[in-house]
């Protein structure tokens, strides 16, 4: 994405699309990423191509398309910061609820974290002793099941709905690389 910003933030410049490439260059900082992103996906919008196929564009096109994200850009940084504003009112309200809602998440982590060194590093040394078979009494397979679940209730699927696509994606790359 940094190289489609930096063709973009470009483009902006040369345009004078001033709030365009500060979005791009990256001045709002770690969580403008997500701005930055949105960005761009209107500016693939308004050319009906898809974000990677922006730089093959004919360049007029590309200079129309950021000029009207320009004058949009009110709009999507008003809805950017509502959107912080919600993050950051259920952040809060899981704050004050305490106890077991408050704390499920990092006590989960830890005991995965726990369990995971143990069947890595500890159950491995006990069972080349030879006395003990414990290997097969904590397969990896549940282990990776356990966290699975923890990774899509904890952080709401996105991430497990994000590394499916990655993994969709990395295969069609290496088959199209293999014709």
């Amino acid at each position: 994405m940094n190289a489609l910003g930096g063709f973009l933030g470009a483009i902006a410049a040369k345009v004078g699309a001033e709030l365009v490439g500060k979005v791009l260059g990256e001045q709002f900082g770690p969580l403008g990423g997500q701005l930055a992103e949105t960005v761009i996906g209107e500016v693939a919008g308004r050319l009906g191509v898809e974000p990677a196929a922006i730089p093959t564009v004919p360049a007029e096109k590309v200079d129309e398309a950021v000029m009207a994200v320009e004058e949009a850009m009110p709009e999507l940084i008003a809805l950017w910061s509502r959107g912080l504003d919600g993050q950051f009112a259920l952040l809060q309200a899981e704050q004050q609820q305490g106890g077991w809602a408050n704390n499920w998440r990092p006590g989960w982590m830890y005991l995965l974290g726990l369990m995971w060194v143990v069947r890595l590093l500890v159950v491995p040394f006990l069972d080349s002793t030879g006395e003990t078979a414990l290997a097969e009494a904590m397969p990896a397979e549940i282990m990776l099941t356990l966290t699975g679940w923890f990774i899509a209730l904890y952080m709401g699927g996105h991430t497990i709905k994000s590394l499916g696509e990655n993994a969709i994606d990395a295969v069609k790359a290496w088959r199209e690389g293999r014709r």
